[in-house]
């Protein structure tokens, strides 16, 4: 392996300015249906419909009468089937085949030429990843990267400890996964203000609605797909099968959080500085402005549902970690790969980046040569050429 000089600890020493970057913009979307099908429409697309609630002192939307069991329907939901594990980012290859005209750069030239307009294509869970990392003293992370025809595909992977962690999974850490889906299924639904969502049905947890979105940070085009939970309910249903950039680009969406009740500060202390640094980078990266927490106890009852705006998330953290490291962060490494990638331009040509906390200072990288790592499908680069 080799060594960049990407340090993620030492950003935290050397960021101040919050780096430009534009506001993101939805480009489309696609959903994925329970036997993780790829579908090239808002099929799956969510509305936010909150039980009927009140506001408190402290201006967060509150519902104390509010009794949801999230434990409910655990023994026959649906899990992921094992074979998402295989699909690496060919969701998003399948949108970018089926709307090539509109994401074509315009270049003409010999078998290098760029055929995207764009730099980066990824899963914005990699962006987040990455973004988090300068606060990360425990998640490692592995991220292959290829560039074909102009344009560098990003794509996780699991490490040894993540597939040991997955593979050893308690029954009580199903359930805590689960309790997120089944808050999802109470708040929301398929069609707008449905305040009597029916919550008896198996929880479908491979289902999802993604959209695809562009952004320039410093100079680099991204575009990256996201798994969207919903948006703020519109008074008539929009039609899920024409659902055009600027019709996305119009709509409120909005997260749907499950979190533990803080009952001292101690715990107070820890979601401040472990939990909302990843919603925020989460939330950022797709315009989302405002996050719907259910707050549950021990017992995984659900007795309230707080809004919190992102700038209010932000101003509240600053003690624990700064956005702007975090963005920073994010386009350093970027810029690191365009850079060690440079000359490079071969779909069978990985490149593996590798940050490993306990080992290593600094961000490691190694070419794979072959197919062994090799993730971008025969069938997508015949079709973008």
């Amino acid at each position: 392996m080799q060594e960049t000089n990407l340090n993620p600890i030492a950003t935290l020493n050397g960021t101040k300015v919050f780096p430009s970057i534009s506001q993101p913009k939805a480009v489309g979307c696609f959903s994925v249906g329970p036997q993780r099908e790829f579908i090239p429409s808002g099929e799956n697309l969510k509305y936010l419909s909150l039980p009927k609630t009140r506001h408190n002192d402290d201006g967060h939307h509150s519902s104390r009468s509010l009794r949801l069991d999230l434990n409910e329907g655990f023994e026959i939901r649906v899990p992921k089937p094992d074979s998402a594990k295989e699909e690496r980012i060919d969701h998003l290859l399948r949108f970018i085949v089926g709307n090539l005209d509109r994401l074509r750069s315009g270049e003409v030239g010999g078998p290098r030429s760029k055929v995207l307009n764009c730099d980066f294509v990824c899963f914005r869970g990699l962006l987040r990843m990455v973004m988090c990392t300068p606060y990360e003293r425990r998640t490692n992370w592995i991220i292959l990267a290829t560039r074909y025809r102009g344009t560098i595909y990003l794509c996780a992977k699991d490490t040894p400890e993540k597939l040991h962690e997955e593979a050893h999974q308690t029954e009580q850490q199903k359930r805590f996964c689960y309790y997120g889906f089944k808050f999802e299924q109470h708040v929301l639904t398929d069609h707008p203000n449905n305040r009597n969502p029916d919550t008896t049905a198996p929880v479908q947890e491979a289902e999802e609605f993604c959209a695809m979105f562009s952004t320039t940070l410093e100079n680099k085009r991204i575009l990256y797909g996201a798994e969207m939970d919903g948006i703020l309910s519109a008074t008539e249903p929009l039609d899920k099968h024409n659902l055009s950039p600027e019709l996305l680009n119009q709509q409120e969406f909005v997260e749907v959080k499950v979190k533990r009740r803080e009952t001292n500060q101690r715990q107070a202390d820890n979601f401040y500085r472990f939990k909302t640094r990843n919603w925020w980078c989460q939330s950022f990266l797709v315009n989302v402005g405002k996050i719907f927490v259910g707050l549950r106890d021990d017992r995984g009852i659900v007795d309230e549902i707080r809004e919190m705006s992102l700038k209010k998330l932000d101003r509240d953290s600053r003690q624990y970690w700064s956005a702007s490291v975090c963005v920073s962060f994010g386009s350093q490494f970027l810029s690191q790969v365009a850079e060690v990638m440079q000359g490079v331009d071969c779909k069978h040509t990985v490149y593996r980046f590798e940050y490993d906390s306990s080992r290593f200072r600094n961000i490691f990288y190694s070419v794979q040569s072959g197919n062994a790592e090799s993730f971008l499908p025969d069938w997508y680069c015949t079709e973008v050429k």
